[in-house]
């Protein structure tokens, strides 16, 4: 997966650069008049091109990390979150639970969820430290 990336400052051998969004209305912004601002996301990477504050770099990351990512943060809540209702609704019907089952399933699904998003920081901060999202300098502009 490509991307264009703006060095914002160099420090030894790494650069931190600024990469935009892609806004999901296509970059269409002049025509748009939506009132959204475009954010950039700021990520370390290894100076491999010697490139200087301001410098634009095309960089590239394998899309199956990529892929993986968002399977994590987009669909792994929603999982937990059904598993959690299913889950709930096998024990409403084991035990006898003095409030309404569809409390007691959202209760538990939306616990389920938070449990999912604790998760998910667990593997953002093994994925950070072992180096598994890494993007690679490919080309100045």
């Amino acid at each position: 997966m490509d991307n264009i990336g703006r060095v914002v400052k160099t420090k030894d051998n790494f650069a931190k650069l600024e990469i935009r969004r892609a806004s999901a209305c296509g970059e269409k912004c002049s025509s748009c008049k939506g009132g959204c601002s475009t954010t950039g996301i700021y990520v370390n990477i290894e100076n491999t091109l010697n490139a200087k504050s301001g410098d634009f770099v095309k960089i590239e990351t394998e899309t199956k990390s990529i892929m993986q990512i968002a399977f994590i943060v987009y669909l792994f809540p929603l999982f937990m979150l059904i598993l959690g209702i299913f889950f709930s609704s096998f024990i409403y019907n084991q035990f006898d639970i003095p409030f309404s089952s569809e409390l007691f399933s959202l209760s538990v699904g939306l616990i389920f969820m938070v449990v999912s998003g604790i998760v998910i920081k667990i593997v953002d901060l093994i994925y950070q430290s072992k180096g598994i999202l890494k993007y690679t300098m490919i080309n100045k502009l």
